[in-house]
């Protein structure tokens, strides 16, 4: 099976097995490794990859249908988000259901959709910027051994027109990337684009976590509201290629200045 440009630039796949246009109905303008996947999903559905049994190897895939690692591996993300597959180090990548798990996905045509306010608010306020070797706690949140070296940022950010704050921030980077401390306060944008200005390293994913907690004597200080206040804390963890964790920022917003708003889309493929 491979991708291949067709005529008007539509993306096709074709093997022995069978030959089909891309994009299925429902499905223009996907991106390369949501068609991979969906090919995938067809073949575990129609039963050419049975539950129990491996897929071909990251290799194989990549040659089968002419992507690159990267898109490869996206294509897996996407079914293992489902609880279609599984992967395991030397063992390879088992199919474990013939359907996906989910019906509704969260659906971002870009990271940058995910932050949008920064278009509307002030250059980050840097209330401190070290570097220093993370503790147990931190170690958990980062992912990684406790000991590592990695720069904290704490910063506020404010809307255009008023200067109450809307968040309070702990940054995380890795050592590696220490360098754009002195620049976060001179840009509007989010802070993961330092990193692909500066390091040239590019963001392919972002997982997100919200929770509602009571904001603490030393965010409320810097949000400028009472310690036990309702807050909005969001925990977003940012990835480079091979999945490599580049960046993690923990958020609180005020719960009188913040909302979130996501758009559910429905997907018929999935039943």
């Amino acid at each position: 099976m491979r991708l291949y440009q067709g005529r008007r630039g539509r993306l096709r796949y074709q093997d022995a097995h069978m030959s089909q246009r891309f994009p299925p109905p429902g499905m223009a303008g996907q991106s390369r490794h949501a068609l991979v996947a969906r090919a995938l999903l067809e073949q575990i559905t129609a039963d050419r990859y049975p539950v129990g049994t491996l897929l071909p190897t990251e290799a194989e895939l990549c040659k089968l249908f002419g992507v690159s690692r990267t898109t490869q591996r996206e294509a897996i993300r996407w079914l293992r988000d489902r609880g279609m597959v599984s992967t395991r180090a030397g063992v390879g990548t088992m199919v474990l259901a013939k359907q996906p798990g989910a019906r509704y996905i969260h659906g971002i045509d870009s990271i940058s959709d995910v932050f949008q306010y920064t278009k509307n608010s002030r250059n980050p306020v840097v209330l401190g910027a070290h570097e220093r070797d993370v503790d147990a706690a931190e170690a958990e949140l980062l992912r990684c051994a406790a000991g590592q070296r990695w720069l904290r940022i704490e910063l506020t950010r404010t809307f255009l027109g008023d200067k109450t704050p809307i968040l309070y921030s702990q940054v995380y980077v890795p050592h590696a990337y220490a360098g754009i401390a002195g620049l976060v306060p001179t840009r509007n944008g989010p802070i993961y684009s330092l990193l692909e200005s500066e390091y040239g390293e590019r963001v392919l994913g972002v997982e997100q976590e919200f929770k509602s907690v009571r904001i603490d004597a030393k965010a409320a200080r810097s949000l400028q509201v009472k310690a036990g206040m309702p807050g909005l804390c969001v925990i977003r963890h940012y990835f480079g290629s091979g999945d490599r964790l580049l960046l993690v920022t923990v958020s609180l917003y005020r719960s009188d200045r913040y909302s979130y708003r996501m758009r559910l889309r429905f997907n018929p493929h999935t039943g």
